[in-house]
């Protein structure tokens, strides 16, 4: 990570001053995170060419944040991945915008370009073990990470919330259909690590653009239990999906899906975790579809740069016709520059 302090130039920031003044000296802090995996894929029933022992680059982030005072900042992530017998992916900005963080201790925030939606935002640290796979949303595609748009959201201690008004088309292939779309949250803090929290998403998911007509509206309501201190994880999800990828398609559609996880810290810098869900991707017309996942795996935090994971997964993919078992042993790591 690298740390660069610059001047105070009061007449790029004269809009910042007049809202907040400046108490700090301004920063620009450059890092990057690598997810990098070796390991071996069996499938049952068939023979591809991913199988066997092969690496996959899953996430290569740059960033770059400025700070120019306590309350506003500028942030951009670069995105790329390099999946086994695939060419690496265009580079995507997972991160562009601009932050102006207010309230009580700063516990409130409004960010302007493409940030985190809240539900992803809140329950993929509740999850953690991101580099060995995401949470059960965005895994399987019932969610993106982040999205173009206005964000805003709250930390309190008995409750926290976020709203964001975005395009719709997430980060990759930003663009703008007919209309806005919404994405809610909320978390009541029960108890000192205990959380209940919920979601809903409305919109058109940008499935409008163009000549293409609305014909369904896209929704997605989640619901989370989950319990995190420092040595331990416990959690359970829910995610139902109305009209995901139909809105401009005739036949309506939906999906849903629950995961549960954990995990313990048994040694300062080693943990043990496991993780099990079962999707339905597609209720109504192919309601014989069925997708089970398991993952068990242990952890160690080698350095302050460098995490390895020993993963074992089992993944079972079920339609009216087959049932096809993949089997992914290997190492996982998290580096951090």
């Amino acid at each position: 990570m690298i740390s660069i302090n610059l001047p105070k130039k009061p007449l790029i920031l004269a809009f910042a001053t007049a809202m907040m003044p400046i108490t700090s000296v301004a920063e620009t802090i450059f890092s990057s995170q690598i997810f990098a995996n070796f390991s071996n894929i069996q499938v049952d029933q068939s023979r591809t060419d991913a199988e066997g022992w092969q690496p996959d680059l899953k996430r290569f982030y740059l960033d770059a944040e400025h700070k120019f005072s306590d309350r506003w900042k500028l942030k951009v992530t670069t995105d790329v991945q390099w999946q086994r017998q695939q060419d690496p992916t265009d580079v995507w900005f997972r991160h562009a915008y601009a932050q102006y963080s207010f309230g009580s201790g700063n516990n409130q925030y409004l960010k302007i370009g493409t940030a985190e939606l809240p539900w992803i935002d809140y329950v993929a640290p509740r999850v953690g073990y991101r580099y060995v796979d995401p949470s059960l949303t965005p895994k399987n595609r019932f969610a993106g990470p982040t999205d173009p748009g206005l964000h805003y959201g709250y930390k309190g201690r008995q409750f926290s919330f976020g709203v964001a008004a975005v395009t719709g088309s997430g980060f990759q292939r930003p663009t703008l259909g007919d209309r806005l779309d919404i994405e809610m949250m909320g978390v009541w803090h029960i108890l000192p690590g205990l959380d209940l929290a919920a979601g809903y998403y409305e919109g058109t998911r940008a499935q409008d653009k163009d000549d293409k007509p609305r014909l369904h509206t896209a929704r997605r309501h989640n619901v989370a239990l989950s319990y995190r201190i420092k040595t331990m994880r416990l959690g359970a999800e829910y995610a139902r999906n109305d009209n995901w990828n139909q809105v401009s398609k005739v036949p309506e559609d939906s999906s849903h899906g629950w995961s549960v996880w954990g995990s313990y810290v048994f040694k300062p810098g080693y943990s043990v975790f496991g993780r099990y869900e079962q999707t339905d991707p597609s209720n109504k017309l192919n309601p014989a579809n069925e997708n089970d996942y398991l993952q068990l795996g242990v952890d160690w935090k080698a350095t302050s740069y460098v995490t390895v994971a020993l993963v074992g997964k089992q993944s079972t993919a079920r339609t009216a016709l087959k049932e096809t078992e993949t089997n992914e042993v290997g190492i996982w790591t998290q580096w951090d520059f």
